[in-house]
């Protein structure tokens, strides 16, 4: 009678190639964020505004003075020669507020974006949140007016109970509030939740329209002394103020 514990097994029916795809994946090295040397020691700030649709980065080139440079976000994965930090985090002094600038059309990679919000919120320890990004077309199936201005809020527990955060007050709620948004901004704000602090996510439609178009974006403007009647999404990119102030 056979031993089934001392004989050797059956050799397996997956090939080693399939086997692979049962193995956990590598895991990804934490991002790290690079405070300057100008602010070894940074102290908590009460609000940090997340800049990531066109439109709100559009109000960067125009502040009156060029901000310094509080931080910058890295991957690790990235390479070392990319020209520009995928998060550069700004210290607007006048008004005590942090302003991280997610920079490119993808500045950070879907799988990441939980990772990206951990770090960041984390690391800057923000009293508020108050993200600005964009609404994309394939969210609402085309059922939105090309040149129909719209904008709309998600906020978290903590926001709801003290009435929204800064300049998203007056923003009324995304509706519907489906799964409209994602990526980084979504990961902040789940980041928020959890961690019980005050966020807002206000999208805005369409994604390159002026900032001047909007209630949130005029707000903002107002608290970093910008003229939104000059900022223009969609002349970002190539700009010579903008590209001084990214170096």
């Amino acid at each position: 009678m056979e031993d089934v514990v001392t004989d050797a097994p059956p050799p397996s029916r997956f090939s080693p190639d399939d086997l692979d795809n049962f193995a956990a994946p590598p895991p990804q090295p934490t991002p790290i964020l690079v405070v300057s040397p100008a602010n070894p020691s940074p102290a908590p700030r009460r609000l940090l505004i997340l800049l990531i649709s066109p439109t709100s980065l559009a109000l960067l080139p125009h502040l009156p003075s060029p901000p310094p440079l509080h931080a910058s976000l890295l991957l690790p994965e990235l390479p070392l020669e990319r020209s520009q930090p995928p998060i550069r985090v700004y210290l607007h002094a006048p008004s005590g507020t942090l302003l991280a600038a997610a920079h490119g059309p993808a500045p950070v990679p879907a799988h990441r974006a939980r990772a990206v919000a951990r770090s960041l919120v984390s690391a800057l320890q923000p009293e508020e949140v108050l993200v600005l990004d964009a609404v994309r077309s394939g969210a609402y199936r085309g059922r939105l007016a090309a040149d129909e201005p719209v904008e709309g809020k998600l906020e978290t527990r903590a926001a709801r109970g003290r009435g929204g955060v800064g300049a998203a007050r007056g923003v009324a709620a995304l509706a519907p509030p489906g799964s409209v948004v994602d990526g980084l901004g979504a990961a902040v704000l789940a980041e928020c939740e959890m961690r019980g602090k005050a966020a807002s996510m206000v999208v805005t439609w369409p994604e390159g329209a002026r900032p001047a178009e909007f209630g949130v974006m005029r707000r903002v403007a107002a608290e970093l002394g910008v003229d939104p009647a000059k900022a223009a999404a969609g002349r970002v990119a190539g700009r010579a103020e903008l590209d001084a102030l990214y170096t």
